[in-house]
């Protein structure tokens, strides 16, 4: 049995991409950029720890969750945030920015859902799912009594539909990477209207967890994009109404939706037209918006004391501020030059300096909060260490060239602040500003570059899938090149031999060792982990802060107009 959380099998769940590089590039360039744009407010926050709101480090101490009582019936949310114009969809499978999960979230759902802190897994469409001994073959249990939007009942048929036809489909699918070469699909099949069966053509011993990502909305059997596109379906908390890209999307309450009594208000708009930090906070002042799922870091710490609206942030960081180095040739290439640039690397500093004092130091490792995570390993700060191992590689008086993009935010000053930190010990590193149209682009760089400021997210909730997607021998999205350095297929058997473990204590020991390794010699310099922040206005209550996304996994249906 895979694990979730049990006190949730039979209400609530909780609350980036393909084989086209182009596709990912994107969704990668959109969230950077868009970070950017908003003064980074989506992710950058005092880093609370546990379930008590104190900040570790932090300039502020924000609260979770909004405040609560008795949930009321009526009225409108209306959220306020930055979009992509007329890139902009309602096709879950090719949801690439925040405004495209909140609107996939809410006309549609999951078969599994990330946790408040990624992990465990919640269910969604799903209430369980158990493997055979080995892992080889899963089996999901569906809920019953489910109504897709048009009244016809949800059925183990759609999902069966979805895994053969959409999700591993990468012309229709930004997270088919996720699925490919693992599953059995001629073999897919339902042993009854709410049982799926799955076979794999490998052991896999976090699958259900490769499904809780927001490319995977179920969709009804027969569903294309274009389909979508002229009327969505689905089973989420809103039915759709209207949607002008860039500009308005509108939805209605599903009273027939399978979580009883939700949701609580009528309607929900999204205006997604905000380019402008400033414009979104004056329109949640205004009223003209009652909640905003990105306000910069400077508002958010004056209305900690102003109270002119709301201000909450997650309770875990799960997002990952990076520097790339490309480990198969180049610089980089000797272990020791990649250990100094982690040792030179001054993190509390980057963070005071570059994200206002918002966050907490990073351990040069990725997929943060997922089952696994190697939370205990920590990253030292040693300048001299640092210049031995340049004297010991013979890279000692070597020039480095930090690769970063112009338009604000956080990333340009980190590379710059970063190159200081360098000089300041004796190596020379020069920020390498491009603008961020070329940055990721094949011109700029992007997955052959050697040394890059880049950035990554709670991706699934899983070390499945990060590691699969960024640092397997196959990856499609090749940032380090991993397992491409010589001798790297002595690394992809040990990742290999921990996607397969089906024992718990044994998969906790193979993670503990894959990631030790990458964190002592891989090539990410993890400098920072930042959560999510998000404001809503002073009558909102019932909604909180979520490690995934913007209020938990975008669970509008869980919160209602005061």
């Amino acid at each position: 049995m895979f694990r979730t959380d049990p006190s949730l099998s039979s209400s609530s769940p909780s609350s980036a991409r393909s084989f086209d590089l182009s596709s990912f590039t994107l969704d990668r360039r959109r969230f950077l950029g868009g970070v950017a744009a908003l003064g980074a407010g989506a992710v950058l926050a005092a880093c609370s720890s546990g379930g008590s709101g104190q900040p570790l480090g932090a300039v502020s101490t924000l609260p979770s969750a909004l405040q609560g009582g008795t949930p009321k019936r009526g009225g409108t949310f209306t959220v306020g945030m930055g979009g992509s114009g007329s890139a902009e969809t309602l096709y879950g499978g090719n949801a690439a920015v925040s405004v495209d999960y909140l609107r996939s979230y809410s006309l549609y759902n999951l078969l599994f859902y990330p946790a408040t802190k990624v992990t465990p897994l919640q269910p969604g469409l799903a209430l369980n799912a158990t493997a055979n001994a080995d892992s080889t073959v899963w089996t999901l249990e569906l809920r019953k009594d489910v109504l897709w939007h048009n009244g016809k009942p949800f059925e183990a048929s759609d999902v069966v539909y979805n895994i053969q036809s959409l999700w591993t489909d990468p012309s229709k699918n930004l997270g088919a990477a996720f699925l490919t070469g693992l599953i059995d699909l001629p073999n897919v099949r339902a042993l009854d209207t709410n049982t799926v069966q799955i076979p794999l053509t490998r052991a896999v011993g976090q699958l259900p967890s490769l499904f809780a990502y927001v490319n995977f909305a179920v969709l009804p059997a027969g569903s294309t994009p274009e389909s979508v596109a002229a009327q969505p379906i689905g089973t989420g908390p809103f039915r759709y109404v209207s949607f002008t890209p860039g500009r308005e999307s509108v939805f209605d309450a599903n009273r027939d939706y399978w979580e009883e009594g939700k949701p609580y208000v009528d309607r929900l708009v999204v205006q997604s037209g905000f380019s402008d930090p400033t414009a979104v906070v004056n329109a949640l002042e205004a009223g003209q918006i009652n909640l905003a799922s990105s306000v910069d870091p400077v508002s958010a710490r004056q209305q900690a004391t102003s109270n002119r609206f709301q201000v909450i942030q997650s309770e875990l960081a799960a997002n990952v501020a990076l520097i790339s180095m490309r480990v198969d040739e180049g610089p980089f290439a000797d272990v020791r030059v990649r250990q100094a640039m982690k040792l030179l690397c001054n993190r509390q500093a980057l963070i005071d300096g570059a994200l206002s004092g918002f966050g907490t130091p990073g351990n040069d490792l990725i997929s943060v909060g997922s089952e696994f995570f190697a939370g205990d390993i920590t990253s030292e700060y040693d300048p001299d260490r640092a210049k031995s191992l340049l004297q010991q590689a013979g890279a000692d008086g070597q020039a480095f060239s930090l690769q970063t993009f112009s338009g604000g935010g956080p990333w340009d000053p980190a590379a710059t602040l970063f190159a200081q930190q360098a000089q300041a010990a004796g190596v020379d590193v020069q920020a390498d500003v491009t603008s961020s149209d070329t940055y990721f682009t094949a011109a700029g760089g992007v997955y052959t570059g050697y040394f890059r400021q880049n950035f990554s997210g709670p991706i699934a909730t899983s070390l499945t899938a990060s590691y699969r997607l960024f640092l397997s021998k196959n990856a499609p999205f090749q940032d380090t090149h991993w397992a491409q350095q010589p001798g790297g297929d002595k690394y992809e058997s040990l990742l290999d031999q921990a996607i397969s473990a089906s024992d718990a204590g044994l998969a906790a020991e193979l993670w503990k060792e894959v990631q030790q390794v990458q964190h002592d010699e891989g090539g990410y310099i993890g400098w920072a982990n930042m959560p999510y922040v998000d404001a809503a206005a002073n009558n909102v209550r019932g909604l909180s802060a979520g490690s995934a996304t913007s209020f938990n996994n975008y669970r509008l249906c869980d919160g209602w107009v005061e």
